[in-house]
């Protein structure tokens, strides 16, 4: 039996606000108190979803714009950005969302009241993945369940009392991610948020691979994600699965799924495991 690859798709969320706070380096100098300077001058530095558009690695992921094109791209790039006609949202093999929509699809994407988005952002943002081509009518309905919507000062108070971690937009707080548990390290709000944007990520590929497919979501019968998270409490860490959770927000209702992690090589492991399925 030949086995071959089909179809792809490539994505990539622009989140510089939520990246700047909870990414890997960011965090732990926040958390050890002593890079002050570092934090203080990270924002400077921030790219705009404007110059990520027109910024031409980001063009050729998504399928913006040809290998061909990009090689031929005076560097460095950052100061050589592509012209307007050239920097689009969508590519033909997936798109560049911005932060306050994917801040909407990690909403939709919780399945235990852990993301609080306040009520006229949640509402805005609910409109804006409705102009989105594969987000689903389900899915935006789960940006506004009303359990996951609240008052900003609802979300202030479990920010100060009870250990959630706020979500910024344009240097607002527009919402909040709770921790899942007290004393269990595996359900802090940083693990829970990893795990979310993680998963997010995994549901928005997944419907651009629909669609390049034109796989009918209902016909996928198996999904591998090879992400670098783990998802589970004390009790089993890293045992949760995502695969078939981000099958399930993607409307897969047959698919069921196991995850692989091989950290950079995981994809590679994937695609073994997937041929050896076939």
């Amino acid at each position: 039996m030949k086995v071959g690859i089909k179809s792809y798709s490539y994505c990539l969320n622009h989140a510089p606000e939520t990246g700047s706070h909870y990414g890997g380096t960011p965090w732990e100098a926040i958390q050890s108190g002593k890079e002050q300077e570092y934090l203080d001058s990270l924002p400077k530095f921030l790219q705009s979803y404007d110059h990520a558009l027109h910024y031409a690695p980001n063009q050729t992921y998504i399928g913006g714009i040809s290998y061909e094109e990009f090689e031929s791209m005076p560097t460095p790039w950052t100061a050589n950005l592509l012209p307007d006609e050239k920097a689009k949202r969508y590519g033909k093999f997936g798109e560049l969302m911005p932060e306050d929509e994917f801040l909407g699809l990690i909403s939709a994407c919780d399945e235990f009241e852990l993301v609080w988005l306040e009520k006229s952002f949640a509402e805005s943002v609910s409109k804006k993945l409705s102009e989105d081509p594969v987000i689903t009518e389900a899915i935006i309905k789960r940006v506004v369940r009303p359990k996951n919507m609240h008052d900003l000062d609802e979300i202030n108070k479990e920010v100060a009392e009870r250990g959630a971690l706020p979500l910024y937009n344009n240097n607002q707080v527009v919402g909040c991610i709770r921790m899942g548990h007290p004393t269990d390290h595996c359900l802090t709000a940083h693990v829970l948020m990893e795990n979310l944007a993680g998963k997010a990520s995994g549901v928005l590929a997944l419907l651009h691979l629909l669609k390049n497919s034109g796989l009918d979501p209902k016909d996928l019968d198996f999904v591998i994600e090879c992400s670098e998270e783990g998802a589970g409490d004390v009790g089993q860490r890293a045992g949760g699965n995502f695969a078939k959770a981000i099958a399930e927000v993607a409307g897969c209702v047959n698919a069921s799924g196991c995850d692989v992690r091989g950290f950079c090589a995981g994809p590679v492991n994937a695609m073994i495991n997937a041929a050896m399925k076939a």
